[in-house]
């Protein structure tokens, strides 16, 4: 059995692919007989089990994400075999320090491509520019001081061994496959008022780097429904693009056993985009048998493969989108069994059980030293 320390910027009270990776992986290794200790940001969530927050504040640039203060949390930390990091901040910080301390491996999950958000902290081109050099910096040195860094696709190892990054695996993050299946989603149009025929739509974050305008001002020549589920920086922005649309509708933040139904009554999945490590939520669609129109940018450069599971379009160019649903309404039925078969090969078992072999060897190659 091996004790894990598992040091993330973000897990519950937030909701977003991250923490939804993070809770997924730890309910894996502890059903398989591994003790997991969490390390996280406090926040408005009651913590379960062998779960630590560390005092937090507002991260002012971004709505509802939380930086832990991180060294509160140290008195729990004895005793683990490895440190996992899931993060490049204050808890990553931490998390370094106490592999440091107890002479124990650390591994670091990447997960999000900063850089592509600093628009969020500054307008200022030159500003951003420098910000992008110090974290460019600050993210090799980091990450080279792992054991392993594991990423969720080969597009966004190439780019981390072009910035100079050593020892990158690739790892999905996975998903509950024995949880997203296709389901009857007649109760969830009636409860949201979808009306018949086609619809076409979006769940997740509502990030700026999400460019749902694309989707949002394609509903103005669709013949159908265009659904957008969740909430985010963004969403007033979005909003006001689709003021006076009557097809464009926002449902909110859905719960997991909601998003079931979500998926299963779309007919495409569209996503604009352009700053995805993986697209977690393109997979779940996917394994609901709906096919993806995405952008042609970072990880969904993988994650569709065109005319299997989806196709890919240029983001921002709304006569190419329009090209490829036609070609996804087309082809959906045979589509749609490819992308259940896709989705498989990315299951959260499949995951865990790479996840717990590269722990075993870290740490047999640290005691070997």
């Amino acid at each position: 059995m091996l004790k894990v320390g598992i040091f993330t910027d973000t897990y519950y009270p937030q909701v977003n692919g991250v923490t939804f990776t993070v809770k997924s992986w730890i309910d894996g290794l502890v059903a398989r007989g591994h003790e997991v200790r969490l390390f996280y940001p406090s926040g408005d969530y009651k913590p379960q089990k062998n779960e630590f927050p560390s005092r937090s504040m507002e991260f002012r640039f971004y709505k509802g994400y939380k930086m832990g203060l991180g060294l509160d949390v140290l008195k729990h930390a004895k005793g683990l075999d490895v440190v996992h990091i899931q993060g490049l901040f204050n808890m990553a910080v931490t998390g370094y320090l106490i592999s440091r301390m107890y002479r124990i491996p650390r591994i670091l999950t990447f997960h999000t491509p900063v850089d592509e958000y600093i628009g969020y902290i500054t307008k200022s081109k030159r500003a951003q520019a420098v910000l992008r050099r110090m974290y460019a910096v600050w993210q090799r040195r980091l990450f080279n001081s792992c054991e392993v860094v594991t990423v969720p696709t080969g597009v966004i190892k190439e780019r981390l061994e072009g910035m100079g990054v050593r020892n990158v695996v690739v790892l999905s993050n996975g998903i509950d496959t024995n949880f997203f299946k296709r389901v009857d989603y007649a109760a969830f149009r009636r409860k949201y008022n979808v009306p018949d025929g086609k619809v076409i739509g979006f769940c997740g974050r509502f990030g700026y780097e999400k460019h749902l305008e694309d989707l949002i001002t394609y509903a103005d020549e669709f013949d159908g429904t265009v659904l957008l589920a969740g909430s985010g920086p963004a969403e007033d922005y979005y909003k006001k693009i689709a003021a006076g649309k009557k097809n464009v509708m926002f449902l909110g933040f859905l719960g997991r056993a909601e998003l079931l139904a979500f998926y299963s009554n779309l007919d495409v999945f569209v996503f604009p985009s352009l700053a995805e490590t993986q697209g977690l939520v393109a997979l779940e669609s996917m394994a609901c048998g709906v096919p993806v129109v995405g952008a042609n940018a970072l990880a969904l450069k993988e994650t569709i493969v065109d005319g299997f599971n989806g196709y890919h379009y240029t983001q921002g160019n709304l006569s190419e989108l329009r090209e490829k649903l036609a070609l996804a309404y087309e082809n959906k039925g045979r589509l749609s069994g490819k992308c259940v078969e896709f989705a498989n090969q990315h299951s959260t078992e499949n995951t865990i059980e790479q996840l717990v072999g590269i722990y075993e060897n870290a740490v047999g190659r640290r005691k070997r030293r």
